[in-house]
């Protein structure tokens, strides 16, 4: 937790945690990657030793001998249930006790009276989660998406690590680089024009209870044209009925080319089937938007797309991805497996986020930033994490009944946030950075 003197500090990016909030539940491996030997996880600047327990269950505990500090995942797994010790065969339960002393013999007095850092752990559509709190986990439902509680959903998964901090990693899925960095991936051609963000300004952050969501406030009114491009629309873009290129001064237009537009016209029936799709679920909490302890969510409408940013340490984060679909017999099953496999993985979790990756690695987030309205979501997000890191994760019962971190000083990026949404013609600045309680003021 933050400590009180840090509450005034200006700049939110010091004050969220750098190796992660501790009291939450974090997925953690695929439970068959658990086999008949000790394996060792970094998470949260941590080190966990993994084994199976007496109820071939997987439990976790630190990864660091209470004895004389050796590594446990380096030893054995002689007993079932146990891991021994590589160093004198202290061997633990999956409560983490020590329950014989293999250098000392049966007669030892060592058992009984030594316990090892136990870690919680739940097993929920074949991934681990585990508590990385040191008091009494919270339910697991509050941190967890209702899909992995449903026995009909069926939940894929890639990991991949990322080096580059968790807090970089998840406010890359807040700003507005979608339509410039993603302009040549297959996602953006096959999604239609590219629509920049900055286009709908007002970006209405709305909390959900363990996170928030985001409303377009002038799509919502008038909806979101991007969604019904058909093959008109793209002839009216082609003869210049519909404006497509913006010009900027002294520079010239962009998006350079219009014949980019072509590809687009391949999947034109497939956007239509999709969007005529009812969202995959009407749960607010678990909707789309981001949610602690670092996950982001989106309704693709064919499936729920969840990366859940992870740390390993300060400098790595651990990218869990989840493609969640409900299928409703064995066929589906195995055509979302298969579809999954050949495409969603490689358009969405490969070539999509490594053009993510491939800006943040060398990104800076220790230098003065300038945001812009559009940053609206980044800015709500920090101070969320604000309030969790100082407070722990009991204040977001009370920020369900406030606006978020209202209180707060404008820091110097907010300031410059400010006068973009003022010049964008913005009038409420200040509701608008706070947020709002619900979305029927929209």
């Amino acid at each position: 937790m933050v400590s009180e003197t840090q509450r005034t500090d200006l700049d939110r990016r010091l004050l969220a945690p750098p190796t992660g909030l501790h009291d939450f539940w974090y997925p953690a491996l695929r439970d068959s990657k658990v086999g008949g030997k000790p394996l060792r996880l970094r998470m949260l600047d941590e080190e966990l030793c993994f084994f199976r327990d007496e109820h071939d269950q997987v439990a976790a505990i630190w990864d660091v001998c209470p004895h004389r500090g050796a590594s446990l995942s380096q030893g054995d797994c002689h007993f079932k249930g146990t891991v021994a010790c590589p160093y004198h065969g202290w061997v633990f339960n999956g409560e983490g006790e020590c329950i014989s002393v293999l250098s000392e013999g049966p007669n030892s007095r060592i058992p009984g009276k030594v316990q090892a850092r136990k870690y919680p752990t739940q097993t929920l559509k074949g991934m681990v989660f585990v508590w990385m709190g040191e008091g009494e986990p919270a339910p697991i439902e509050e941190d967890v998406p209702e899909e992995f509680f449903e026995e009909k959903s069926q939940v894929l998964y890639r990991i991949a690590d990322w080096p580059v901090n968790w807090r970089v990693a998840l406010e890359n899925s807040m700003d507005s680089h979608v339509y410039y960095v993603h302009r040549d991936s297959i996602l953006m051609l096959a999604r239609g024009p590219l629509d920049p963000y900055g286009r709908s300004p007002r970006i209405r952050p709305v909390f959900t209870g363990n996170g928030f969501n985001v409303i377009w406030g002038d799509q919502q009114a008038a909806g979101n044209p991007r969604r019904s491009w058909g093959f008109k629309e793209y002839f009216d873009i082609l003869r210049g009925k519909i404006p497509y290129q913006d010009s900027h001064d002294g520079l010239g237009k962009w998006p350079k080319g219009k014949l980019r537009l072509l590809w687009n016209w391949v999947f034109i029936p497939a956007n239509k089937r999709r969007w005529s799709k009812p969202p995959t679920t009407n749960n607010p909490l678990w909707g789309a938007g981001h949610h602690l302890p670092g996950m982001f969510r989106t309704d693709m409408r064919t499936h729920m797309y969840t990366r859940m940013c992870v740390p390993i340490d300060a400098e790595t984060t651990r990218i869990v991805y989840y493609h969640t679909t409900r299928p409703g017999s064995l066929l589906g099953r195995i055509y979302e497996r298969v579809q999954y496999l050949l495409w969603h993985n490689w358009v969405m979790n490969i070539q999509f986020s490594n053009q993510d990756a491939k800006i943040m690695v060398p990104q800076r987030y220790d230098t003065p930033e300038k945001l812009s309205g559009t940053d609206a979501e980044i800015i709500q997000w920090r101070k969320l994490l604000q309030r969790v890191a100082m407070e722990g994760r009991g204040v977001l019962k009370d920020l369900q009944a406030e606006h978020l971190a209202k209180e707060m000083d404008t820091t110097v990026a907010e300031g410059f946030a400010a006068d973009q949404l003022q010049a964008q013609g913005l009038e409420d600045v200040p509701e608008f950075l706070a947020g709002t309680t619900s979305g029927d003021d929209d």
